[in-house]
């Protein structure tokens, strides 16, 4: 079979990414799905960054200034800008998600109907920043930027596969978007099996280049573990990474390649606990460009929309979204009692609701609410996934650590066929 090789060599090193549809003599693990950077300024990738072949920063300034142009009409206000520079956004995880959902009810078709994607989580980070008569090295403000990507086809596929993995791409997404209860009767068995071998070919082409991220001579056993990169144990060997990091995000997550933005904000005032509200906020790719979307709850069992969020629902640390209560004492008894079972409604429901809203296989993200997926660290005030809090350790939700979990699964048993 030919492969597909780019190479890039900068500064004298040498990243050479190589796509097969050949299982790899490594496996991936923890640390290479959930990559996660330590909160630092000197070594860090900055939102600025121009790494691409094009020069565009990895977060470009006018999508961070539509972020803060839609925050600025909530209790948010100014505080993104208030509060920091565009030289602060920092990133600080990703995740690489070998076949991402397209659909939006948890059932068995999840497993065929889904393609590879990369997530980049930002987060604007202070360096030596004064809190209280402490001067901390690292501080993070309570406020974070999920950009998701496509892995383009195009990476590894000849330019007549990725123009027909598009085009299936494409017609899959507006089948689920329409009739998301029957979306595999809508193709031959030759267009999903034609389907599922281009896929297999991107996804592997992304593990494989997500593999060779791997620096030095570290243990395996060291990327078992849901941390911080081994890598960073060594300046050398971090210095190294942080380079082929960058290599890859410029090959990976071209702009175009953007498909949904999604962002969480507290308040101005650096005070979770007493400020105790937290904005969110989604945009969609429409006619290639970011627009802001009306977030919607979807049912979990035929996709039918149960509550409209609005633009920038609002949660505190005992309630989500105010207007959801109200609403849930007139709607029909059905949709409500669906919300009431995936929607975090209250603390003393977190036990009860963990394993139903923190796995995919239950839960997809249209079917609860955005506060319910940020909810479940232990500390309260904590709405971080996989980014910082303050000048703590990272956060890693319940949901991250499934979602990780459920990756795995998918390659072991694609492995196994």
């Amino acid at each position: 079979m030919l492969m597909k090789i780019w190479m890039l060599i900068s500064a004298g090193v040498t990243f050479v990414c190589i796509g097969t549809a050949q299982s790899s003599t490594i496996s991936p693990m923890n640390s290479d799905l959930a990559i996660i950077l330590p909160a630092q300024r000197d070594l860090r990738i900055a939102a600025q960054d121009t790494v691409s072949p094009l020069r565009e920063p990895l977060l470009p300034r006018d999508l961070l200034g539509q972020v803060e142009a839609a925050f600025r009409t909530t209790s948010i206000g100014d505080a993104l800008a208030e509060e920091n520079s565009y030289a602060d956004w920092t990133l600080v995880s990703l995740r690489i998600v070998p076949c991402s959902p397209l659909g939006m009810i948890p059932n068995g078709e999840n497993q065929v109907l889904c393609w590879p994607e990369i997530r980049l989580v930002w987060q604007p980070i202070l360096k030596d920043f004064r809190r209280y008569a402490v001067i901390l090295k690292a501080f993070a403000d309570d406020r974070a930027i999920h950009a998701l990507y496509d892995f383009s086809p195009e990476l590894v596929l000849t330019p007549s596969e990725a123009q027909r993995a598009s085009a299936l791409l494409n017609r899959i997404r507006t089948t689920l978007a329409s009739k998301p209860t029957a979306p595999l009767a809508q193709l031959t068995t030759s267009e999903l099996n034609e389907f599922v071998q281009l896929r297999d070919k991107a996804s592997d082409y992304l593990i494989q280049s997500t593999l060779q991220l791997r620096t030095g001579s570290i243990s395996e056993n060291a990327y078992t573990q849901l941390d911080e990169r081994p890598e960073f144990n060594d300046t050398k060997t971090a210095t190294l990474f942080i380079q082929k990091l960058k290599f890859f995000l410029a090959r990976s997550v071209p702009r175009s390649a953007l498909k949904e933005m999604t962002s969480f904000s507290l308040p101005e005032g650096r005070d979770p606990p007493q400020l105790d509200e937290w904005v969110f906020i989604q945009f969609i790719k429409q006619n290639q460009k970011m627009v802001q979307q009306r977030i919607l709850m979807h049912s979990a069992e035929d996709g039918r929309p149960l509550f409209d969020f609005g633009l920038a629902p609002r949660a505190s640390q005992m309630r989500d979204e105010p207007e959801l209560y109200s609403a849930l004492e007139t709607m029909n008894s059905i949709n409500a009692e669906e919300i009431k079972k995936r929607v975090l409604l209250s603390p003393s429901e977190v036990k009860q609701k963990n394993n139903i809203i923190n796995d995919r296989a239950l839960t997809l993200v249209p079917n609860t609410s955005c506060a319910s997926c940020h909810k479940f660290n232990d500390l309260r005030f904590d709405f971080h996934a996989l980014s910082y809090l303050e000048d703590r350790t990272i956060s890693i939700s319940p949901r991250v650590r499934t979602d990780v979990l459920r990756d795995l699964e998918w390659l072991k048993k694609r492995s196994e066929r």
